[in-house]
């Protein structure tokens, strides 16, 4: 499903200056901030507003002191691309940052004019502690990347790099390139000349990564890759990503953690993503690959999806634990509309790495698949998982019509395949809500279960299934057509059947939400809390490890509800 990545990567002319300045004594000197003004002179000091300097070229052919800022005029706009390396950062460190930020009025704007494969708006380049700070960065051409940040020359890990406040549109990989690189920030473990060069403490917190339209080719908002998992302690937080229309062709996502070890993606908001795709592979709205202990909590993903309207290609997946991931979970978060399943699990070995173990836990989806693109609101493909895969407390409901889709049928609760197997020991279904509401081209509601391949192993347990004129539960050769047949086959123990009384189902609707204030976005959809009286209350079934608290962040009980409701 994943095209992989080409490792053999070769700079091209993107970063041209050279490590100098050893034993100047330079990296002793005084903090310092520098100016730079569209009214100023580069033959100016930079001290002061009033001794600012002009322009790019200046700041990048100056050796800057230890500690140093850069500070662009508000609201006014440079042309040019920054770079940043050891040739002119010195000895910046994580304690001591260097910082790239606006002063006055509003966001200084950096309109980039480089081009190339791997050209970039702003380049950091083996510089620990490099900050970009309340910026806009803009494409003014076919520059690939707004941010780059990777380490070219060393074997030891470049620390403390943070991109925060910042407003990045319009980058994408060059038409006619055959490289991948290309997005608003570029996270690079296998530096584009080759050399693995790790990073650790990356933080991208409260930005704004889009396109100009939905259908914009604006490439991913986060991406890059790493050598194994050398990318290390990333943050990704209260980040807006939006109207990222990719290209036709594309493998990309909103946000995407390839190579990482040890994350934590969330309060994010991920929206119009994939626009202009046709194939498979892509897009995503946040997405793993050959990573490891990610956390994906309390974000809200929707229209991942082709516009005006589905042609061809598949995936537009809400969040996708992809191949190679492990250790990671993904909870709490609400994922609708989306044109492809909400929950993805693509159970792959990549890079010799074995998926697994992976949890999905107290997520809700509201009208996911509505293209039918991947056939369930949660897929586990393309293989049986070879290590345990744990699924329990998550909300699903649909009442898409799905009767004039491209796509025949109705999209399928729990979709597995694409054949046979047995899921890894400690595998589980446990305490989640399938209510299907939808109808396909034969006038029924998708399947609970599409199994056809009998994959077996995982341990099926109190889950409440609910659906008018539903398709039932479809389990190798055999469907089971009704609640009873399903319950007399003693595939799965605690099953409940009913309504499961939600305050308002299918009105969940886009929650209203700021990811920068660090919450959200519960409590919304409150349409998914359960009213009194439903055979969801008290039903669940104890799972050990469960986090401790459910979707809305109550503590959950002894004998949980089924469902993210589950206290």
């Amino acid at each position: 499903m994943r095209t992989r990545i080409c490792a053999a990567l070769v700079a091209q002319g993107m970063l041209g200056l050279l490590l100098a300045g050893a034993g100047t004594g330079i990296a002793h000197a005084a903090a310092t901030t520098y100016y730079v003004s569209p009214d100023g002179s580069d033959s100016n000091s930079g001290l002061s507003p009033t001794e600012a300097w002009k322009s790019v070229g200046k700041v990048n052919g100056f050796t800057f002191p230890q500690g140093s800022a850069v500070s662009f005029q508000g609201g006014k706009t440079f042309s040019g691309c920054l770079v940043f390396d050891g040739g002119n950062v010195p000895a910046s460190s994580a304690s001591t940052p260097f910082r790239v930020t606006s002063y006055g009025a509003g966001q200084a704007t950096v309109k980039s004019d480089c081009t190339g494969d791997y050209s970039a708006a702003v380049t950091a380049d083996n510089v620990s502690g490099f900050q970009l700070d309340n910026m806009k960065l803009v494409n003014g051409g076919t520059t690939a990347a707004g941010v780059l940040l990777q380490n070219q020359k060393s074997s030891t890990a470049t620390k403390g790099l943070k991109v925060t406040g910042s407003d990045i549109s319009g980058f994408a990989t060059p038409s006619g390139s055959s490289s991948a690189f290309g997005g608003q920030i570029m996270v690079i473990g296998y530096a584009v000349n080759g050399n693995t060069g790790p990073l650790d403490d990356v933080q991208i917190r409260d930005n704004k990564l889009h396109g100009a339209s939905v259908t914009s080719n604006a490439g991913p908002g986060i991406y890059g890759w790493g050598s194994g998992v050398n990318i290390t302690n990333v943050r990704v937080e209260g980040n807006t990503v939006y109207n990222l229309g990719m290209a036709a062709k594309s493998t990309g996502a909103g946000l995407s953690a390839n190579g990482w070890d040890g994350a934590v993606i969330q309060h994010n908001v991920v929206h119009d993503i994939g626009a202009n795709v046709t194939s498979c592979g892509g897009a995503s709205g946040i997405m793993t690959y050959t990573s490891n202990d990610v956390a994906i909590r309390h974000n809200e993903v929707y229209k991942v999806q082709p516009v005006p309207g589905y042609t061809a290609g598949c995936d537009w997946d809400g969040i996708d634990l992809d191949g190679g991931t492990t250790n990671s979970v993904v909870e709490y978060n609400y994922t609708h509309h989306n044109a492809g399943n909400g929950l993805l699990a693509y159970t792959s070995t990549a890079a010799s790495r074995v998926w697994g173990p992976n949890t999905f836990r107290y997520n809700i989806s509201e009208n996911d698949d509505w293209a039918n693109a991947q056939g369930g609101l949660f897929n586990v493909v393309p293989n049986a998982p070879k290590k345990a895969l744990s699924v329990y407390g998550n909300t699903f409901f649909t009442n898409k019509d799905q009767s004039t889709n491209k796509k025949s049928g109705a999209s399928a609760c729990f979709n597995f395949g694409f054949g046979p197997g047995t899921w890894a020991s400690g595998s589980q279904i446990k305490d989640n809500i399938c209510h299907m509401a939808n109808k396909g081209s034969n006038g029924k509601s998708g399947q609970l279960y599409y199994n056809p391949y009998t994959q077996t192993g995982m341990t099926l347990s109190n889950n409440l299934y609910y659906g008018t004129n539903t398709a039932g539960w479809r389990w190798g050769g055999t469907t089971y057509s009704d609640f009873a047949a399903w319950k007399a086959a003693g595939l799965e123990s605690g099953a409940v059947w009913g309504d499961p009384l939600f305050t308002a189902p299918g009105a969940g609707g886009t929650c209203s939400w700021s990811p920068t204030s660090g919450t959200g976005p519960q409590p919304c959809p409150q349409a998914y809390t359960l009213k009194s009286g439903s055979p969801a209350l008290g039903a669940g079934t104890v799972v050990s490890g469960n986090g401790g608290v459910d979707y809305y962040g109550t503590s959950i009980p002894g004998t949980p509800n089924i469902g993210a409701d589950a206290g």
